[in-house]
């Protein structure tokens, strides 16, 4: 990590992306319910499915609209795209995004756990997050995250 470009991805960016990839699934599947009678069910399941493939070919080359919106690519400690294997975790996860954000949200703030333990330390991140341009807002929250976990 000599490199100043790579950093870590910290939790504020990384779930900022995978919200705007979930709007990106849910959002047209949403839509394709509640406007198209008749055959809500299997076209909104086929949307899901178009969808989450898209994004598992995205995440596999490191970048989505979320990524992109988010300032940075995701790359792996080796500076290569993560390939398909976490492109198929990281989509599977956007699928369930709220509840993955959930279950992040019991994990790191339960009253018995460290925030600065396994998910809160850099060194233990397997992605890493390429600074493609600036980002504003996001750099405050990533900031605020580092000093205060």
């Amino acid at each position: 990590m000599d490199d100043p470009q790579a950093l870590p991805v910290d939790w504020p960016s990384l779930l900022f992306a995978l919200l705007a990839d979930s709007v990106l699934v849910w959002g047209p599947a949403a839509a394709m319910y509640f406007l198209v009678p008749g055959h809500q069910v299997p076209a909104a399941i086929a949307l899901v499915v178009v969808f989450w493939a898209m994004n598992w070919a995205l995440y596999s080359r490191g970048t989505t609209l979320g990524t992109y919106l988010g300032g940075f690519r995701l790359r792996t400690r080796r500076r290569q795209a993560p390939g398909r294997k976490y492109g198929l975790a990281l989509a599977t996860v956007n699928l369930g995004s709220l509840p993955a954000l959930a279950v992040l949200a019991a994990i790191c703030y339960t009253p018995l756990s460290d925030a600065s333990g396994p998910l809160g330390r850099a060194d233990s991140y397997p992605l890493l997050g390429e600074q493609i341009r600036r980002r504003r807002f996001l750099q405050a929250a990533d900031d605020y995250w580092e000093r205060w976990s």
